[in-house]
């Protein structure tokens, strides 16, 4: 893949894909910080990652940013878990996942109730484990310029037979499927 700037993006909706550790979250912010040297105007951050941790010898996780910049609304939770890699068994893993939801749901509400031109989102995968596919195709439609990143590999798969993985994966390849451009590291 040739290098990408922000400037490439200007006016569409991108997704940045991959497996952990491809990069994703370090391409973003890349754009991120370019998107702050060339707007003008807030932007908005909707970071549905779980702190880095490392879990059963992976790292994962990580937040977009961990210095806040003025024009960047950053929306975060570090309550958001890990379900694949933290769960005991499918059910506690369904658990977390929507546990995750109620968090993300309302960070996604927070953003609706004052949309910015340009969005960024962080680990969109997350949401997506339960969470509903409309819901963050709304908060794009009210943004010029969308740059997200989300899961979709093969390290996470084991999910203890909840499903989760398959559904995930599913509404990965649903959301790329409306996107303008598509990044797969």
């Amino acid at each position: 893949m040739r290098e990408c700037s922000f400037n490439d993006l200007i006016g569409m909706k991108t997704l940045i894909v991959g497996d952990v550790g491809a990069g994703k979250t370090t391409l973003t912010r890349r754009l991120l910080l370019e998107a702050v040297d060339q707007i003008n105007d807030v932007i908005t951050v909707l970071d549905f990652a779980p702190p880095a941790q490392k879990v059963k010898g992976m790292e994962v996780g990580g937040y977009l940013l961990e210095e806040r910049h003025p024009r960047i609304r950053y929306l975060y939770s570090r309550l958001i878990k890990t379900p694949r890699l933290s769960a005991e068994d499918g059910e506690e893993l369904i658990r977390l996942a929507g546990f995750n939801r109620e968090i993300t749901d309302s960070l996604i509400a927070k953003y609706l109730d004052s949309p910015t031109g340009t969005l960024f989102l962080n680990d969109v995968s997350i949401h997506l484990q339960q969470g509903n596919l409309k819901e963050l195709l709304d908060a794009m439609k009210n943004a010029y310029t969308v740059v997200a990143n989300g899961y979709m590999g093969f390290k996470l798969k084991p999910d203890h037979g909840s499903g989760v993985s398959k559904r995930e994966s599913f509404m990965m390849r649903r959301l790329a499927a409306g996107m303008d451009r598509v990044i797969d590291l």
